[in-house]
């Protein structure tokens, strides 16, 4: 008699460890597929704003070139809604000077939901610097 009883209590006893386990692991588990995908999305970002940067720096390039590379870019992967720009404008540089490529997006538009619940307005950047030729 007393056998059983125990067998109760301790399959009460999982129930209730696997009810506090169970929420804790998948979150972390959630939280690790939204990190690896944060960093996944930043290394698109910057590859877009390297490639947008070594084609700003060719003597003749214009604005609206880069921003279609960047574009094109960022349309072949998973990455929608995002800004760019270049500082200063491809009109006004000069030879030699340095140009600022950014690019950004809100982690509204790649986040799957546990980014966004903890930072709503939060935005992914990357900059690229190189000097014009």
């Amino acid at each position: 008699m007393c056998g059983i009883r125990r067998q109760r209590k301790r399959k009460a006893v999982a129930a209730i460890e696997c009810a506090i386990v169970l929420p804790i692991f998948i979150f972390t588990a959630l939280g690790i597929i939204e990190l690896g995908r944060a960093i996944m999305v930043h290394q698109i970002l910057t590859n877009g704003a390297r490639e947008g940067a070594r084609r700003a720096v060719i003597p003749g390039a214009t604005d609206d070139q880069v921003h279609d590379i960047i574009d094109n870019y960022l349309a072949a992967t998973t990455v929608s809604g995002h800004s760019r720009s270049i500082t200063p404008s491809l009109a006004n540089a000069q030879p030699h000077e340095a140009l600022t490529v950014t690019v950004s997006v809100p982690y509204g538009e790649i986040d799957w939901g546990v980014i966004r619940w903890l930072a709503p307005d939060a935005e992914m950047i990357a900059t690229v610097t190189m000097r014009k030729e």
